[in-house]
This record gives structure tokens, sequence and C-alpha cells, in this order.
């Protein structure tokens, strides 16, 4: 899910000083962006934010959050890295009939840069809407994790994102929706902007996981930006072509719509 962007955000502020708003939710479906709950947040006076989640989800009885396996080399020896892989949601892609699209995620085998992996999807005619960082967890140090048939693991995880732009005065000049055929050649003007507003929130606010994301600052500083999936968006037909990619694995359907899209020439 991404958190909308306005430029000039309704902001309350109660008696003492605490700053509230609320803002919608969405995921990229196509070219659509679809509504999917909305955030509340508060800030107090002393710096410390608080917010709550309402995931106002299509289906019921269905997680539709994207869940990323970590690379078994990063857990195991790296001789288990070309075990079977598996195809998770291809199934159901497959029977839904041409004239939608839909997002979907998948995880790969290995880390490798952004730009890699945006190398590997260039001859499919989807759009990439972020990819889960690696940032030392279960290596460099704890985190909350699960653990899927015994060699499986998930964890909480920064995700790249297309950047976006704010004046000094916080307002909004730049956004993107997507990362672009010509990202390839400028991931790192994204990466600065992930990493600069890591920098900026774990100085500047006290929320849960802060120092967590300290670690990872620390550990991304000296390691550099790598990825393990992404999520993407497009026609049912072409995301089905992503098993081709023998390094792809665990692909996870999210929303579907109706037909949206402009085929890439």
């Amino acid at each position: 899910m991404k958190v909308e962007k306005p430029a000039n955000p309704t902001i309350e502020v109660t008696p003492f000083l605490t700053q509230k708003t609320t803002l919608k939710l969405y995921r990229d479906v196509g070219k659509w962006q679809v509504i999917t709950g909305e955030i509340r947040a508060e800030q107090s006076l002393s710096g410390k934010l608080i917010y709550s989640i309402v995931n106002t989800g299509a289906y019921l009885n269905k997680d539709s959050q994207a869940a990323f396996i970590l690379p078994s080399s990063i857990m195991f020896d790296k001789t288990m890295k070309d075990r079977s892989r598996q195809e998770g949601d291809l199934e159901q892609l497959g029977k839904i009939e041409d004239g939608n699209v839909a997002e979907l995620s998948f995880s790969i085998n290995t880390l490798m840069s952004p730009e890699q992996l945006m190398e590997m999807l260039d001859s499919y005619d989807i759009a990439v809407t972020g990819m889960p960082v690696y940032a030392g967890e279960l290596k460099d140090f704890d985190t909350p994790h699960t653990v899927g048939g015994g060699t499986d693991y998930y964890v909480p995880h920064l995700t790249l994102r297309p950047m976006s732009v704010f004046e000094e005065n916080n307002r909004l000049t730049m956004w993107q929706l997507y990362f672009s055929a010509e990202d390839k050649g400028r991931m790192s003007e994204h990466i600065d902007y992930m990493m600069s507003d890591l920098k900026w929130m774990t100085s500047n606010i006290r929320y849960y996981g802060v120092d967590q994301d300290k670690q990872r600052l620390a550990y991304l500083q000296k390691e550099g930006v790598q990825v393990y999936g992404a999520t993407v968006t497009g026609p049912v037909r072409e995301l089905e072509k992503l098993k081709e990619q023998p390094e792809f694995r665990e692909f996870r359907l999210g929303r579907i719509e109706v037909w949206n899209w402009e085929e890439r020439q």
C-alpha cells in the first residue's frame, strides 16, 4: 500500500497542540490508484508519532499484503539457493480472463541491485511500483519474523519506491507512481531520497520501530542498497510471463481491476 501525497494536507491541531491527519491508502493496479483504506496519524508536541491503519480490503478471509521471502543464502548455506521455487498464485492468475490488469509481487533467489532487477524486467509490459530492501535483518540485528516451510523467512522490510520531492516548507513538488524504463540509469536518485527520508525520520520522529530503523540505516550506509523482490502491475497475460524467469519465486496476487492500461510501444 501507499499513502496519498496531497499538496496541502488537512491537519487538525487540538487545544493540546497535537497534530492530527487522515490520509487515504491506495494500491497501484494498472494505471489506476485504487483506495484500499486510510491511515490516521497524530503527533504530540513532544514529537511522538502515533498512527493506525484501517485496511478496507476487498475480500474476506484473504491476506492481500505482499509477503517477500528473504533469499535463503542470507539464512543458510549458499548451496540451498537453487532449491525448487514456489509459484504461489500463478495458477490463479492463469484463470483470469484477458481484459484485466492486476497487482503482483514476487521474491527473488538472491540479493541484487535495483538496477539489475529493473534490467530483468525491462522486456515486460509492466510497471514496477516498489522493491523490498534488505537492510541487515536477522544477520546484523534481530527483528520480529515468521517462518514458513522451515526455510522461508519473512521480516518487516523497507521498501524502495519511486521518489517524491519536497520543498523546504514540506510542500510536495514532484512524485512518481512507477519506476520507468529510464530509471535504470538513475536509480541512485531514488535510493538517495529513500536514505534521506530514513535519516530524517529516525532523527526527528519518535515512533515504534525507530531503533531498528536506525540499525537498518547504519547497515545500508555501510553495505549499500540491495533488493530481493518487487511489486509490479500490468495486464494479466503479461504478468504471467514472469514465470519465465527462474530467479523469480513466491508470486503473490494482489488486487485485480478491469483493463486500464496503455501498452508500451
